[in-house]
């Protein structure tokens, strides 16, 4: 079984995109399968952070680049 998500990846340009997972799938797994390095950005379920060991759920999930400078 699969869950559908919207993904919006706001990474400079900001990009919106329909997803299944698989239903065990988890935030690292989806970044991991995205080619996009964890420890650079944010993910967010419905605006609120989530953790990357948690597993997808469907709705709203936004992945926010991370900017940092001295």
């Amino acid at each position: 079984m699969s869950k559908r998500l919207t993904l919006k990846l706001m990474m400079g340009d900001e990009t919106k995109k329909h997803l299944d997972v698989h239903e065990d799938c988890t935030y690292e797994q989806l970044l991991n399968d995205l080619e996009i390095n964890p420890e650079t950005v944010l993910v967010l379920h419905e605006g609120q952070a989530v953790a990357l060991d948690a597993n997808v759920d469907s709705g709203n999930v936004s992945i926010l680049k991370i900017v940092s400078g001295g």
